[in-house]
């Protein structure tokens, strides 16, 4: 644990810009047993955050390092994305966005962000941003099952563990 959180200290690293992204960068994110749908085994998609949906960034972290963060658990899982399809249909893109708390720090942290019609892949859409239209209620629906369809379990969740 002291090793992931050493290396997800900030220490003076500056934000890095959405074009720094490499589109086959991993982006690693926490799941619960809470995540998974106990008749298919498979995870929920309406229990993936989007927008504004928090990753860490393979380039600064590993897969057990989502454990680490507030309210992370030991027996948490981790499952991946590339940056390509976090960028599925230009409906959204990565935004590194560093943590620094009083009692935590991540610098490998990233929000997952909703873009509008137009706008660009590099650019940086402001969080908490989110359509009510219903067509872009259909394609947020898309969206999710689409990062369902390409992730990659890399931790799965510990046998006999509960949500919490």
């Amino acid at each position: 644990m002291s090793e992931a959180l050493g290396r997800l200290k900030i220490q003076g690293r500056q934000k890095l810009q959405p074009q720094d992204f490499v589109l086959e960068d991993k982006l690693f994110v926490a799941f619960d047993r809470d995540d998974i749908d106990a008749d298919t085994g498979d995870l929920i998609p309406e229990r993936i955050r989007f927008p504004d949906f928090s990753c860490n960034w393979s380039r600064f972290s590993e897969p057990g390092d989502v454990r680490v963060r507030p309210n992370g658990r030991d027996d948490d899982g981790c499952y991946s994305f590339t940056v390509a399809v976090a960028r599925y249909k230009e409906l959204a893109t990565p935004v590194h966005d560093p943590i620094s708390k009083k009692d935590y720090e991540n610098y490998a942290h990233v929000e997952v962000r909703e873009l509008r019609q137009g706008e660009s892949i590099y650019s940086e859409p402001p969080r908490g941003r989110k359509s009510s239209s219903k067509g872009r209620k259909h394609l947020r629906a898309e969206y999710r099952q689409n990062i369902i369809n390409n992730r990659t379990i890399e931790l799965g969740i510990a046998e006999g563990s509960a949500s919490g």
